[in-house]
C-alpha cells in the first residue's frame, strides 16, 4: 500500500485513497485526479490578485511524485484540469505531459476546460464527457450523469467536511466521499476552494488530515 493511503473496496474493486487527494484503482492500474485547475494562479495574477507563483509548480511536482511512485498505465482527469485560457502555467503542464508520452491520459471535460479540442489533442489528451469502465462511470459533475448501471465517481464540488478537535476547535478538511448513488474526489489543486458536504447515515467519508487518510464516517 502507498504511504499515506487507505485501501477500500467499492463494487468489489480495490481503490486506494491517497493523501495527495487522488485515487488509485488497483485492478486497472489507473490514477484518478480531479480539479487541478492548471493556470488558475496565473489567471488571478493577470487580474491583479497576488497569488504565489509556486502554486503551479507544486501541482506539477505532486503529479510527478505520484507517477514515479505508482507507474500508472493511465491517468484519468475528472475535469477542470485547466482553469481558463492558455498561459505560462498551462505550458508547464504541456512540458510535463510530453515527458510522459507513454502514459495514456484521459480528460472528462469540466466546466472550466474551455480550451479548444485542437489544444487538447495537441497535448495528447483523450477528451470525453464520461469515461465508462465496469463497474464505474467517471465524469466531472454527477448532476450530468445519464442513466447508467455503473457507479459514478466525480469531482467538481471539491468536497470537504467539518471536524471537531480538542472539544471546541473546528477544522475544515478535504475529503473523499462514497454514498449509495455516487462517489466524489477532493480537488487536487493547491489553489482551490472547497464545499462542505452533509453526508447521510452509512455514507463513507475519508478525510485528508496532515497527509493521512482518516475514516471519519462516524464522526460527522
Amino acid at each position: 500500500m502507498i504511504r499515506g493511503s487507505q485501501e477500500i473496496t467499492i463494487k468489489k474493486q480495490t481503490l486506494s485513497l491517497l493523501s495527495q487527494k487522488t485515487l488509485y484503482w488497483k485492478e486497472q492500474n489507473i490514477l484518478v485526479v480531479s480539479d487541478i485547475h492548471f493556470g488558475k494562479s496565473g489567471h488571478f495574477r493577470k487580474h491583479g490578485i497576488a497569488v504565489p507563483g509556486t502554486v503551479n509548480t507544486t501541482n506539477i511536482q505532486k503529479l510527478e511524485e505520484l507517477v514515479q511512485h505508482i507507474s500508472p498505465k493511465k491517468i484519468l482527469f475528472l475535469g477542470d484540469l485547466f482553469h481558463s485560457e492558455i498561459n505560462a502555467e498551462v505550458e508547464q503542464f504541456k512540458e510535463w505531459r510530453r515527458a510522459h508520452a507513454d502514459i495514456e491520459m484521459i480528460l472528462t471535460i469540466g466546466n472550466h476546460d474551455i480550451l479548444t479540442r485542437f489544444e487538447f489533442e495537441k497535448m495528447e489528451l483523450v477528451c470525453v464527457n464520461q469515461y465508462e469502465l465496469e463497474p464505474f462511470v467517471f465524469m466531472h459533475d454527477e448532476s450530468e450523469s445519464k442513466n447508467s448501471s455503473r457507479y459514478p465517481i466525480t469531482g467538481h464540488i471539491h468536497p470537504a467536511v467539518k471536524l471537531t478537535v480538542g472539544g471546541r476547535q473546528r477544522i475544515y478538511v478535504p475529503c473523499f466521499y462514497f454514498g449509495k448513488s455516487h462517489g466524489m474526489l477532493p480537488a487536487f489543486g493547491a489553489f482551490t476552494g472547497s464545499y462542505l458536504i452533509n453526508p447521510a447515515q452509512n455514507d463513507l467519508v475519508y478525510a485528508v488530515v496532515e497527509e493521512k487518510i482518516t475514516n471519519v464516517s462516524t464522526l460527522i
